[in-house]
């Protein structure tokens, strides 16, 4: 009768010591063995291919999230994660199968620009056919129309009417009325900065008994700084005192 090769049954107890215990190692090499953390979980790297079929890590944030790289480089990142703006297609029930549309750029210098085209709300191009529509309005900021007088303005003589930038703004000035009853002079300055007293003449208007207002339309609005002045100076050129009156007009913002 041959003889049967057995062994005896394994038995465990309570204690560590005489526990059976059991250990994941690499077949080739057993000296590596998987880890226990200390929150008691197995350390375990994920590892994947590359696009080459290279072992590659996955990496993770601090705090455990995926880190995609959506840079695209032929040497480190030849399929980058898609994690840019996608636009969806138009559809009344939008969801993962609508978002389907890449968007495009152009690369200008140091910019990276992306690609617009306006077009209605029904996807048509704006033409002659299919026009904009534009509403104008005359400037940003708090409308300005500053009106001022001075009563029997001698024959031969000047009078400032000014208007004073609000603080901490900056005035557009974009016209100027003036007017009186008999002939006129008028001369719209500006200060060169807050309090400084020193004034450029930007435009001088003159008025006749048929057309005795005056309008200064300024198309290329001007700039006044913070606390300084617009200045109108009105001069009678009349042959007996008159009242005039002055209107200064823009946008602070």
């Amino acid at each position: 009768m041959a003889d049967y090769n057995s062994s005896l049954p394994i038995r465990t107890e309570g204690d560590a010591q005489e526990k059976v215990q059991s250990k994941l190692v690499d077949y080739a090499n057993p000296s590596l063995g998987m880890q226990i953390d200390s929150d008691k979980n197995a350390h375990v790297e994920v590892h994947g291919n590359s696009p080459a079929g290279s072992d590659e890590v996955l990496r993770l944030s601090e705090l455990g999230a995926l880190t995609p790289d959506g840079v695209y480089s032929a040497s480190d990142n030849s399929k980058p994660g898609n994690v840019g703006l996608i636009a969806s297609q138009r559809s009344a029930s939008l969801g993962d199968s609508t978002q389907t549309e890449r968007l495009t750029s152009v690369a200008q210098g140091n910019k990276r620009l992306l690609d617009v085209s306006i077009h209605d709300e029904n996807g048509n191009v704006f033409s002659a056919s299919n026009p904009l529509p534009v509403t104008s309005v005359d400037s940003e900021g708090d409308e300005v129309n500053a009106f001022n007088t001075s009563a029997a303005v001698a024959a031969g003589a000047s009078v400032d009417l000014e208007y004073t930038v609000t603080a901490l703004k900056t005035l557009k000035l974009s016209q100027v009325h003036a007017s009186a009853s008999g002939k006129l002079k008028a001369e719209i300055k500006v200060e060169s900065a807050a309090g400084s007293g020193s004034f450029a003449t930007k435009f001088v208007q003159f008025n006749s008994t048929a057309n005795p207002n005056l309008l200064c339309e300024i198309h290329e609005h001007i700039a006044v700084a913070a606390g300084a002045k617009v200045r109108v100076t009105l001069t009678n050129r009349d042959t007996s005192p008159m009242d005039v009156y002055a209107t200064i007009c823009g946008h602070e913002f």
